[in-house]
């Protein structure tokens, strides 16, 4: 006989005082530890799990969040953290029933990962939720002002790809009150575009694109400066004085080359147009629209600080040069660009809509006149650039099919010391000749390096560093490129290390999960760089053999491959593979849903697609309950409200979805009261307050709860001092939870005489 039922039997009537002094003697004798310690309770359920990084190392300080789905709250977790091997152990400290939710993991502002959200987890007791892969965040931060240097708030960033043009919005995507910024981008080049509004700043401030910026780690920009903006307006006409719409308006500044950014910059029905711009001098370039046969204009104006009226802009009507570009195997070559250049004076003109579109055919309006025009495939191509010489344009011009031809792979790194030197321009001048060969794509990057193609052949190389670097050019005579060639060059003159060997064995493969493979070519990498369609991807750590590309889009990709030790690039190695949609499963079929009694759950049942699945999902109400595997053909859902509820099956394959199949089932009960068993004091929670109330109702004349079966605890047919015990003993000490309806509220399935209205 416990201390409590001794003390009770001798008491005929205790005070409520008493009964709480009683409830303390009982909580200390049967608790093993020496009070309460918050709200977790040794019956609380556990989350187990790791976070890890893309090279399977833990992650740690990563908070974690439990979402309750329908009233979208937080739940109560402690220790809801992961530890140094990026592990977690979180205890959910308030009793909720088993089913769906979501899990938020969210890294710390300045750990180099992005969060996960709103993933579908199901809970039902202890559960381990397995392992979670954050990918790889680089940081851009800095601060922007006016031009004044004026604190400027509430600045919107915006992130473009610097190689696709394909524009992306991450969190934290402006400038706070202090004008600071600090934003999590994936890594990689972005075109990053400032613009203020009304809230910034009163003034017309012109917005500012940083390009080609290499983002990859911790990047701090410093100040970002915002000019003040010009009005800047003008009519653009045709040669019969008919206004050009639709003409894109561009600026450049003629003193630092920066694109000025001119939002809403095309003309309207009138062939007006209305930017703003900083005062200076600028170049101002006028497009017409693709299919128009005029041709684009460009002229220098001086913008003052009161704005600037440029009048009539006439466009020249121009001629046609068409053609479609194809390699020397007789194959296509999308997405190659064309140059004019006028071959007595050598000045390039500006043209618009001059690629060759995805079945290789080109039309570019030119104005009459004698050209060199340029023909520049992409690097991944394999295609050397071709210029064809002297080309006569007097009207519409046929080139017919223009062949370009296998180019040799001419890479490298350009470093001065151990530090790679960027905006070099690279050029090579034929040996024999002494004639310099035309080349694009020609500055090294962030890492210093290079890459061009060219015909096989002997080539005279000069290396020159940017103005005010303090270097001086590199030139080299004799380069031999008829086969490809990996160098590099040390601008300090000391003699360069050998770079690495490039990776070997590599593989693309699986369409709609990407994966790459390969193999080590030295062991002494100090990371791996993973290019796809010639922008950077992600650097991985110098032993990965393997990258999974989950965001691959689908289309025939071509990714590249360079190892990187001590500032050194090896040569980089291609694979390509199509990875188009691939059909998605077929749906399941002959879904059916009935409710099974007594207790309020449904069974589904249904016939799976011939072809199998992964997995398939139910959804019910909108929201994911369960994953089950790809061969289930039923599932009973339990633990149901009444009224009208809405189940989907979905089919998962190669990890595409089916369309949904939906049934409805209007979720009826047996008749009886609903009620929580051990709910005493009716306030819908189960804690020490109920085995309170259940004591005063025995010993200290308190009221009996409506629905008398909820302070049955151990559903004996009765309410006696064994119900308190019970219940404290499953709050405090791991016995026994109370009998059903719990820990969710029905109804009695063994009614009894105890009344409950």
């Amino acid at each position: 006989m416990s201390r409590l039922e001794f003390v009770l039997q001798r008491e005929q009537v205790i005070s409520v005082s008493t009964v709480h002094r009683l409830l303390l003697v009982f909580l200390f004798s049967w608790l093993p530890f020496p009070g309460l310690s918050g709200q977790c309770l040794p019956t609380s359920w556990i989350l187990t799990g790791s976070v890890l990084d893309d090279n399977g190392a833990g992650i740690s300080s990563v908070d974690l969040d439990l979402i309750d789905p329908v009233s979208g709250l937080l739940l109560n977790l402690s220790s809801d953290f992961t530890v140094l091997d990026g592990l977690f152990t979180a205890v959910i400290c308030e009793v909720v029933p088993p089913g769906s939710y979501f899990l938020d993991i969210n890294p710390g502002s300045t750990q180099l990962f992005f969060g996960l959200s709103n993933i579908p987890v199901t809970i039902n007791g202890n559960t381990d939720l397995g392992t979670f892969v954050l990918p790889d965040a680089s940081i851009v931060s800095g601060r922007v002002v006016g031009e004044t240097f004026e604190i400027l708030p509430f600045v919107d960033l915006d992130f473009t790809d610097s190689q696709t043009g394909l524009a992306q919005v991450f969190s934290g995507d402006f400038t706070e009150a202090d004008g600071f910024f600090s934003t999590k981008v994936n890594p990689g080049f972005w075109d990053v575009q400032f613009t203020a509004g009304a809230s910034s700043t009163p003034l017309n401030m012109v917005p500012r694109e940083l390009r080609d910026l290499s983002i990859i780690g911790i990047i701090d920009l410093g100040d970002v400066r915002l000019r003040e903006g010009r009005l800047v307006t003008g009519t653009v006409q045709d040669p019969l004085g008919n206004p050009v719409v639709s003409a894109d308006i561009d600026l450049r500044d003629v003193v630092t080359g920066e694109k000025i950014v001119t939002p809403g910059d095309n003309t309207n029905s009138s062939g007006q147009f209305s930017v703003f711009s900083p005062d200076g001098q600028m170049e101002i370039e006028v497009d017409p629209i693709q299919g128009s046969s005029l041709v684009p204009a460009l002229s220098v104006i001086v913008v003052p600080n009161t704005g600037l009226d440029v009048g009539i802009i006439l466009l020249q009507e121009g001629v046609a040069v068409s053609g479609t570009v194809v390699g020397d195997s007789g194959n296509i070559v999308p997405g190659t660009d064309l140059d004019f250049i006028i071959s007595s004076t050598g000045i390039e003109i500006p043209t618009a809509h001059d690629n060759a579109n995805s079945s290789g055919n080109f039309s570019v309006q030119v104005v009459p006149d004698t050209y060199d025009i340029a023909f520049r495939p992409s690097f991944l191509s394999g295609f050397a650039p071709r210029v064809l010489p002297s080309v006569e344009v007097i009207g519409n011009t046929d080139l017919g099919v223009v062949e370009v031809f296998s180019g040799s792979a001419f890479t490298g790194t350009v470093i001065a010391g151990p530090d790679p030197v960027i905006d070099c321009e690279i050029v090579l001048t034929d040996s024999i000749t002494g004639a310099e060969v035309y080349m694009f794509g020609n500055d090294t990057d962030a890492l210093g390096v290079f890459a061009v193609r060219q015909l096989p052949g002997v080539y005279d190389l000069l290396i020159t560093p940017p103005i005010g670097s303090g270097l001086n050019e590199y030139v080299e005579t004799g380069i031999d490129l008829t086969t490809d060639l990996n160098r590099a060059i040390d601008l300090l003159g000391a003699p360069p290390g050998t770079p690495p060997e490039p990776v070997q064995d590599l593989t693309c493969c699986c369409p709609g999960g990407v994966v790459i493979q390969w193999e080590l070519g030295n062991t002494d990498y100090d990371l791996i760089q993973i290019q796809r369609q010639g922008v950077f991807l992600t650097n991985l750590a110098g032993d990965t053999l393997l990258f999974n590309d989950m965001n691959a889009p689908l289309e025939s990709l071509t990714y590249q491959v360079i190892a990187v030790r001590s500032s050194l690039t090896s040569a980089p190695v291609l694979c390509t593979l199509d990875n188009s949609p691939v059909t998605p499963p077929a749906p399941v079929e002959n879904l059916f849903c009935e409710q099974l009694q007594p207790e309020p759950t449904v069974q589904l049942t249904w016939v799976n697609d011939p072809a199998g699945y992964d997995s398939i999902q139910i959804f019910k109400d909108g929201v994911l309950e369960v994953e089950v595997t790809g061969a289930t053909e039923d599932y009973i859902s339990s633990g149901l409200s009444l009224g009208a509820h809405v189940w989907e099956v979905v089919g998962i394959s190669n990890g595409l979805s089916s369309a949904g199949i939906d049934c409805t089932v209007d979720v009826t009960g047996p008749t009886g009261v609903i009620f929580l068993r051990g709910d005493a004091n009716s306030d819908s929670l189960v804690n020490l307050a109920d085995s309170i109330s259940i004591l005063e109702y025995l010993f200290s004349g308190g009221s009996p709860s409506s629905c008398q079966s909820s302070m049955d605890v151990n559903d004996s047919g009765t309410i006696n001092i064994a119900d308190a015990i019970n219940l404290l003993a499953y709050l405090f000490s791991g016995g026994p939870p109370p009998e059903l309806p719990f820990p969710t509220s029905g109804i009695d399935p063994t009614p009894d005489s105890l009344p409950c209205i």
